[in-house]
């Protein structure tokens, strides 16, 4: 999984993938290969990307007829930047800076995806095509503070439409797979994607909707506080989805290929698999929420709880997957029995330290998965046959 480091709001903090923290010498090189999402090599030559040498009129158009994708789930927001920001990019091109590559994935030529450069197309978009920025805080043009596209004289615009780029196309054909390398590898500058971000840029807008609906469930924010911004909640219900669904311990891919095959699955899902999904999730999240409540999936140490409430992924992973696994009478004995679960857990994670570097270290390693799936396997069974 990439070093993302999501950005997390108030006391809540998810450790989402985190298998280099303080590793130990039996780590050695694994995650340097893991963490560029290239453990699964493919053929060079599936890599179909074109250069082009076009002028910012043609783009122009495109964005005026609706045929760039601007897809404001991509990085939450299409429009980030300051006014002044997007002032001083028009500024460039009115005095003709060169302006950077755009790189679009161009597999539908009728609907291209922005995929680096989605701030300076907002700028552009919003000073250019909808005539409502208005140039301030500029550096060189100063008297043009105020002004609006439509202010400007025709030696300007002009400038605007013969300014000239480079554009990277992705050209169709390319296989998924690749296509999420080159997301990757693209946006390691600016304001760096996460996975799920990259995810939901390439995804059908049927399967975003899908996963942000089932991200707002009432008892996911119940237990993880909101974890919308940079979409960490969408990425724990696709971890839920991959690990209850798909076969881990089979596959040989890393977490994050993992979770990017998830959204395959989706993408081919029936509407019945769709609804047996969400329905399967919900009863895991309200299942760790009876138990657990809003210490669900918090890593301790000594019963210790910290000052800043500490959620892990990979007890998300664990514990939903093993209570929704559970019949209703077996979850009706645990509700009963919910103090003497919790006692064990916290002894697990205190004493166990198998299970401790399990869901803290090499998270992706097929043994740690298997140590903390079937640690929690067997406080469960215990509880049940006490």
């Amino acid at each position: 999984m990439t070093k993302n480091r999501h950005e997390l709001l108030d006391d809540e903090i998810i450790e989402i993938e985190n298998p280099d923290t303080t590793p130990g010498p039996e780590d050695d090189e694994e995650n340097d290969v893991t963490d560029l999402g290239m453990q699964d090599p493919f053929n060079p030559s599936e890599i179909n990307i074109i250069s082009k040498p076009d002028t910012l009129h043609n783009i122009i158009e495109r964005l005026r007829l609706g045929e760039i994708d601007m897809n404001t789930d991509f990085q939450r927001h299409a429009e980030l930047w300051t006014n002044q920001k997007m002032s001083r990019l028009i500024e460039s091109i009115l005095i003709r800076f060169p302006l950077p590559a755009f790189y679009f994935d161009a597999s539908n030529d009728d609907k291209w995806l922005i995929v680096d450069g989605l701030q300076r197309l907002s700028a552009i978009k919003k000073f250019v095509v909808d005539k409502k920025l208005a140039l301030r805080g500029l550096e060189y043009l100063t008297d043009f503070e105020g002004m609006k596209y439509n202010d400007l004289h025709r030696t300007y615009t002009r400038r605007i439409d013969e300014c000239p780029i480079t554009l990277f196309l992705i050209q169709p054909g390319t296989p998924e797979a690749v296509k999420y390398s080159i997301f990757r590898r693209i946006n390691t500058g600016g304001l760096v994607l996460t996975d799920q971000e990259i995810r939901n840029a390439m995804a059908k807008p049927s399967i975003r909707e899908y996963l942000e609906n089932l991200a707002s469930y009432e008892y996911l924010k119940k237990t993880i506080g909101d974890q919308s911004r940079r979409m960490v909640d969408q990425e724990l219900v696709l971890r839920y989805l991959a690990f209850r669904f798909m076969d881990y311990e089979q596959s040989k891919k890393n977490i994050s290929n993992f979770l990017d095959e998830m959204i395959d699955k989706l993408k081919n899902a029936s509407a019945a698999e769709l609804e047996k999904y969400r329905k399967s999730f919900q009863v895991a999240i309200y299942r760790c929420w009876r138990i657990f409540g809003v210490a669900a999936f918090e890593k301790r140490v000594d019963g210790q709880e910290s000052r800043r409430r500490r959620k892990n992924s990979t007890l998300f992973e664990v514990w939903t997957n093993a209570l929704a696994a559970l019949s209703e009478s077996e979850i009706e004995i645990l509700y009963n029995r919910k103090e003497e679960l919790l006692q064990k857990d916290l002894k697990m994670m205190s004493e166990n330290n198998d299970y401790f570097k399990a869901i803290t270290y090499s998270t992706q390693k097929k043994d740690h998965f298997r140590i903390r799936r079937d640690s929690v396997a067997k406080i469960i069974k215990e509880v049940l046959n006490a």
